[in-house]
């Protein structure tokens, strides 16, 4: 047997808390917000888990996280589990797979779109998150979806964003000045996933306005969000692609640095 479905989620967060950073956005669908959207496989292996993957299938593309550091025993653990998992997975799903493991699923006859390389990113230096002055930035509420919404298919368009996560009041903004109520919103930060029983926090639907860029926009908003999960005592990582050098340079510069690799892509079944 080279799989077995998980169920025990405790079981799930010690294996994955190993390596929280490269996990966030795994350990954060262990919450009851997300977890009835969530399907776990793990790779039994001497002593306990070899290799442990999710598929969420709260979105209306589900998603296959299968993460591993660039390391061989890793990969070829992983690797082993997607073999096992194929014939449970949908005929057509997106993928996050770390260093190697998309050559498994087209040697298994998956036909796959590749995305691109993305890093995984953690908030390592939490002293240069807290350094940054983040001026008139405010917290956002379910008030501001007309104008976050605006803003998104100004600048952000096609982002995945559920507005259910304005409830959990880590959505940051800031507007033109005079900043008041009718104010355009041109900047914002917010998660894309947070468990504070779990304590973790993945980041995510970034963007500044077109005409507002290069101006630290985005860094102030992003080390104010930052500052409210770190005072919950949450760990927080973040996704981005790398091509974008710019937003890697701006989360450098609030405490941010590259733990993890992975590819992104779009995986469907062969028609025989």
């Amino acid at each position: 047997m080279n799989h077995i479905c998980l169920h025990d989620r405790q079981e799930i967060y010690n294996w994955l808390h190993r390596d929280a950073l490269l996990n966030v956005y795994s350990i954060a669908d262990l919450d009851d917000f997300f977890w009835p959207w969530t399907s776990w496989y793990g790779l039994p292996g001497r002593g306990g888990l070899a290799a442990v993957a999710l598929l969420y299938s709260g979105m209306e593309l589900p998603t296959l996280l299968a993460l591993t550091r660039d390391d061989p025993p890793q990969v070829a653990a992983m690797g082993e589990l997607l073999e096992g998992v194929g014939h449970l997975l949908p005929r057509r799903f997106a993928a996050h797979l770390g260093p190697g493991l998309m050559a498994v699923l087209q040697n298994e006859g998956w036909s796959v779109e590749y995305l691109g390389r993305h890093l995984k990113m953690g908030l390592t230096n939490p002293a240069a998150a807290r350094s940054v002055n983040p001026g008139d930035v405010a917290r956002l509420g379910p008030d501001d979806l007309p104008d976050l919404l605006a803003l998104y298919r100004r600048s952000y368009p096609g982002n995945w964003f559920d507005p259910r996560m304005l409830e959990t009041g880590e959505y940051f903004g800031l507007r033109e000045l005079p900043a008041d109520a009718n104010s355009l919103l041109v900047c914002v930060a917010g998660v894309h996933a947070v468990s504070r029983r779990y304590g973790v926090a993945a980041l995510g639907n970034i963007t500044t306005a077109e005409d507002h860029r290069s101006r630290g926009y985005a860094q102030r908003v992003t080390a104010a969000l930052c500052q409210s999960l770190l005072n919950e005592g949450l760990e927080v990582g973040l996704n981005v692609h790398s091509d974008n050098a710019a937003a890697i340079a701006a989360y450098r510069r609030i405490g941010f640095e590259v733990v993890a690799v992975y590819d992104e892509m779009t995986v469907s079944s062969v028609p025989a």
